[in-house]
C-alpha cells in the first residue's frame, strides 16, 4: 500500500473510530449499570439529529450551538424513558434479574415508536444541514483532515475524560459505580437505585444529544440513520468491555481503523460487514472485551 494512502486511511480511521466510541459511551454506561441492552440507543441519536436540524432550519441556530438544547432535551427523554417505561418492569422483578428479557423487548418497542413517530412527522426524505465548514479541511503532516470530523474526535475524548472523572470524583458518580457493582448493597447503603437508573439513562442519552448536534454538519439525516449507529455502538461496547469508559474509545478506534483500511480493498458496505469478523475474533480470545473485567 502506498504510504500516503496508508496514513490517510489511518487518520480517517482514528477520527471515525473516536466518533464511534463517543456515541457508544452512553450505551456503555447504561449497559454497565442497568445490565440492559438499549436497542433504542440509535433512535435517541436520530432524535437529537432531527432536533438539531429543526433548530437550524427553523431558527438559523448554528448546529454546534443546538447542543445547548439537544443535550438537556435528550437527558429528559432518557430520564423519562427509564422512569416511566423500564423502572416499572424492574420493580416487578423483585430479584432484579441481570439483563431481563422484558427490558430488552421494551427498548425495542421504544426504538420502533420513536423511529415511526419521526417518520410520521418528518417523512422519509433525506435532510441535511448546510454550513460553510462542513467540507472544510486543514493540513496535518501533508494530509487533509476534515474539520467537523476532527471536532467529533476531540469531543469524544473530552466527553470520555469528563465521564471518567465524574464517575470517580462526584457523589452521583460514586452512586452509579456502587449500583453497577452491587445493586442490593447500594440500596442497603441508602442509594436510591431507581433514581440512579434514571440518572444513568438520562446521562447516556445526553451524550447522544451532544453527538447528534456534532454529526449533522456532515451526515445526512433520515428516520433510519440511528440504526447503523446503534449496531456499531453495540459492537464498540462489547469490543472495549461493558461498562468501561476507556474501553468505548479503544473499541471505537479498533472498529474505525479496521473499517478504514478494509475500505481501501473492498466497498464501504463490505468493510462494515467485515467489522463483524473482528468482533467475533476479539470475543473468542477476550470474552469480556479488550478492557473489560470479570464480574
Amino acid at each position: 500500500m502506498d504510504p500516503l494512502i496508508f496514513f490517510y486511511a489511518l487518520v480517517n480511521g482514528v477520527l471515525q473510530g473516536c466518533i464511534y466510541g463517543g456515541i457508544a459511551l452512553g450505551l456503555s454506561l447504561i449497559f454497565g449499570v442497568l445490565r440492559v441492552i438499549n436497542f433504542a440507543h440509535g433512535s435517541f441519536l436520530m432524535v437529537a439529529m432531527y432536533a438539531s436540524y429543526t433548530l437550524w432550519s427553523a431558527f438559523g441556530v448554528h448546529p454546534y450551538l443546538t447542543a445547548l438544547v439537544t443535550m438537556p432535551l435528550l437527558y429528559g427523554l432518557g430520564y423519562f424513558t427509564q422512569s416511566a417505561v423500564i423502572t416499572p418492569l424492574f420493580r416487578r422483578e423483585s430479584t432484579l434479574v441481570v439483563e431481563p428479557l422484558g427490558a430488552l423487548l421494551l427498548t425495542t418497542g421504544v426504538y420502533l415508536v420513536m423511529d415511526n413517530l419521526v417518520l410520521m412527522g418528518y417523512g422519509p426524505d433525506v435532510r441535511s444541514v448546510t454550513v460553510e465548514f462542513a467540507s472544510g479541511t486543514f493540513d496535518m503532516a501533508g494530509l487533509p483532515v476534515s474539520v467537523p470530523r476532527f471536532v467529533g474526535f476531540a469531543a469524544a475524548l473530552l466527553v470520555a475524560a469528563a465521564l471518567w472523572w465524574g464517575l470517580k470524583h462526584t457523589d452521583v458518580g460514586r452512586q452509579i459505580r456502587a449500583t453497577a457493582q452491587n445493586r442490593d448493597a447500594a440500596a442497603m447503603s441508602g442509594v436510591n437505585v431507581y433514581r440512579v437508573y434514571s440518572q444513568t439513562f438520562g446521562l447516556g442519552a445526553a451524550v447522544l444529544g451532544l453527538f447528534g448536534a456534532l454529526l449533522v454538519p456532515f451526515l445526512s439525516i433520515t428516520p433510519t440513520v440511528g440504526l447503523m449507529f446503534g449496531v456499531k455502538s453495540f459492537l464498540v461496547v462489547v469490543l472495549g468491555g461493558i461498562g468501561s469508559i476507556p474501553g468505548s474509545i479503544v473499541g471505537g478506534l479498533l472498529l474505525g481503523v479496521f473499517e478504514s483500511f478494509m475500505s481501501q480493498f473492498v466497498t464501504a458496505t463490505s468493510a462494515a460487514m467485515f467489522s463483524f469478523l473482528i468482533f467475533i475474533v476479539v470475543l473468542l480470545f477476550r470474552p469480556n472485551g479488550l478492557m473489560g473485567s470479570r464480574r
